[in-house]
Formats: structure tokens, sequence, C-alpha cells
């Protein structure tokens, strides 16, 4: 019972409420744990999805063993930001005043974040933001993710930072000492529930002598020219060697998949027979791709910090990172969108088994495994000191949101 946590307010007697809000696969993976952790202390949790990803996700709620309060329709939309944006507000506006939460939780850096903190804002309820500090220092790449982090910042009230140096950054912005707590990154969790549930069998995309490399691309700053060099590289490496095999998971969007495929037309039979070109792959398929991979190629941020958190080697695809403790301990090296560079240093990690177990990480800098817990801890603790602060004086203990004016 959540009387048993924290002080129940005198007047309406009702549990701590907090509005999750996601709106991409990444999302619904690194709140999962804070899930499991508020439900743990008795909290009504509200999870809403979006909608800005569709695919896959009640199998993907499933496996991490998480329920939806809500799921958005969008409807069918162009890919303008803007028009993102203005469909967003629309739909997660009416949610928000339903369920009329304490805490607005959002994670990240997609537009659903930056949204959710914005309708926070909006209807006066305090904001929790997950994995904040993350900077590239570049408002351009990632792009717009980089400036939806900047704003969010200004407009949370708990900041639950990754890493030392996101705390840094949020430091360095003047966020106060006391609204950040370093928790490590729900990523590690959600890695470490998921392990825990796969079967041992290996996964279907290389043989026993085979050196498999996941290939991810699909930032907005690489579309075009960016996926064309990638798509070179990995091409030019599969026909030098012999023994490497190629797991590339298309990403929705048709333009950028099919930049993707066209990269492999005319490859000869024995080479194209090593190249897998998926559909999205399922929570579970990537956790097994990346437990048997040899290495990753991505310009994905969260894949970053996925493979660091398995030892897997990672090549950045980007000319800069918001996780550079993957470049700073080891297990990653920024290439660019580059086909010259990625292809040179696939061929030296190729030739040195030695250069490729040092960039194997012996832990992960994205922390224990126990960030939910930690900010589950956070949200429930404060919601105690408020509780018994309002009872003193007579009140709810509750923060009401306002209606739209």
């Amino acid at each position: 019972m959540c009387g048993d946590v924290w002080p129940r307010s005198s007047n309406d007697g009702e549990l701590m409420r907090i509005l999750i809000l996601t709106g991409t696969r990444p999302e619904i993976i690194k709140t999962a744990s804070v899930v499991h952790a508020l439900e743990a202390l008795g909290c009504e949790v509200f999870l809403v999805h979006s909608g800005q990803h569709v695919a896959a996700i009640s199998e993907l709620c499933r496996f991490l063993e998480v329920r939806p309060f809500a799921t958005v329709s969008l409807g069918r939309r162009g890919s303008g930001l803007a028009e993102l944006s203005a469909r967003l507000l629309a739909r997660l506006d009416p949610i928000v005043m339903e369920v009329a939460p304490d805490v607005v939780v959002v994670q990240g850096d997609t537009t659903t974040a930056f949204v959710g903190a914005l309708l926070g804002f909006y209807h006066k309820v305090p904001v929790a933001h997950v994995e904040a500090g993350l900077r590239s220092g570049d408002a351009d790449e990632p792009f717009p993710e980089e400036m939806n982090r900047r704003l969010i910042t200004r407009m949370a009230t708990w900041h639950f930072a990754p890493t030392p140096l996101a705390q840094a950054y949020l430091r360095k912005e003047g966020v106060p000492l006391k609204a950040i707590t370093l928790t490590g990154n729900t990523v590690v969790d959600a890695a470490l529930f998921g392990y825990a549930r796969l079967e041992a069998r290996p996964g279907r995309w290389r043989s026993a002598s085979e050196r498999l490399i996941v290939v991810t691309a699909h930032r907005r700053e690489n579309w075009g020219a960016g996926i064309n060099e990638i798509g070179r590289a990995m091409r030019r490496v599969v026909e030098r060697f012999a023994d490497v095999t190629v797991l590339w998971p298309l990403h929705p969007n048709p333009e950028v998949a099919a930049a993707v495929k066209a990269t492999w037309l005319g490859l000869p039979a024995d080479a194209r027979k090593r190249v897998s070109l998926s559909n999205a792959l399922t929570y579970p398929d990537m956790l097994r791709a990346l437990r048997d991979a040899w290495l990753v190629v991505t310009d994905s941020g969260g894949l970053q910090e996925e493979a660091a958190s398995v030892r897997v080697p990672v090549l950045i695809a980007r000319r800069q990172t918001e996780r550079p403790e993957v470049v700073s301990c080891g297990a990653g090296r920024l290439v660019g969108a580059d086909a010259r560079r990625i292809e040179a240093e696939i061929g030296r990690l190729h030739r040195s088994p030695e250069r490729w177990e040092a960039m194997r990480p012996t832990h992960s800098p994205f922390g224990d495994g126990t960030a939910g817990r930690r900010i589950a801890s956070v949200l429930t603790k404060t919601w105690r000191g408020r509780a018994l602060s309002s009872s003193a004086r007579g009140g709810t203990g509750r923060a009401r949101p306002v209606a739209a004016s």
C-alpha cells in the first residue's frame, strides 16, 4: 500500500500519480525500470506512448513487463518537426488533464520528451528528466535532440544525470546541485532485465566462425550523403573480409531504407549472403545481436550505451557524441559518416585482435543497473516531504494541473 511508504494527504487520500510520457522504442526501454520501481513503491503510474514510433510497441511492452495507460494515434503525418510537435501537443494535452499527475516524467531528447516537459510547464506540474545533462556542444548534431535536451533542462524540477560528466554539464548551466541526482543510465537496467529473460541460444545472423557487425544509421544529419558513405564503407568491408557478416536493421523511414538497400545492389552472391538487411529488430532480437556482435557501427546514441554495456566495441558514425564516456573509456571511436575512416578502422581491428580486445570495457561507464530504483526513491521521498508539510498546514499535498487559458 502506498500509505505504508509516505503519508497520504489529509483531504483526498490519493496515491502519488506519475505520468510517464514516451514516444519511441528507446524511451519505453529506458523508462521500464522506472515504472517497475515506482509501482513497487505503491505509486499510480500512467505510462503513455505518444506514437512517434508505432511498430512492435505492444510486443516490447510485454517483454519489458510494462502496460501503457494510453497509446496515442498521431494519424498520417509528414516528417516536419513543427507538424509533429503540434500534433503531440494536441494529443497529449487532454491526457495530462485527465490524469492530473503530481509529476510528469520525460526521458532523453525526443520531440515527445520536449513536448511533455512543455505540457508540464503549461499545467504547473513538476517535470522529472531522466537521462538529463547529455550534451554534444553542437546544436545541429544531433538535431533536434541537442536543443531538446537543453530546453527540457530549463523546465525540469528533477534532473536525473546518468554520469558524472552529465552532472557537470548541468552544474555548468546553472542547475542547482540539490536538483541533480547521479543515477546511472536506465539503459543498463533494461539490458540486465532483458538478458535475464533471454534463452541461451545464439542469434541467427552469423556462424561461429564469422565476425558479426551490427550497423544502424538513422540520424537526420546523416540522411542522404552520410548514409551513403556508411553503406559504401560496409560494402567494402564485406568484399574485403570473407569472415565478416553484416546485420543492418532498416529504419522505418522509407527514404532511409531505400538508400541503405541501394548500397548493396550488384554485390556478388558469395558476399551478399553475408549481408542481412532486416526490418527493425525487436528488443529481444537486438539484445541477441549485440550479445553475438564483434563490432557495432552506428549513429545512434542509445546503441552506443548498449554496446558498452555488453562489452562490444563501437564505431560512432558521427562528428561528435553526447555520450563521450564511450570514447573516454576506450569502448568507442568517432569516425564520422566517412567511408574511408570507417573502412580503415574496421581493417585495423580486423588485423589486430589486441586492438579489438582493448576496446572492450571491463565495466559499463553508464552505471550498475539500479538507476530506476534511485529515480523512484528521489521522487517518492520528495512526495513524502510535501505531503507531510501540506498535512501540517491542512492542505491536500497535491499539485494539480491548471486549465488552459
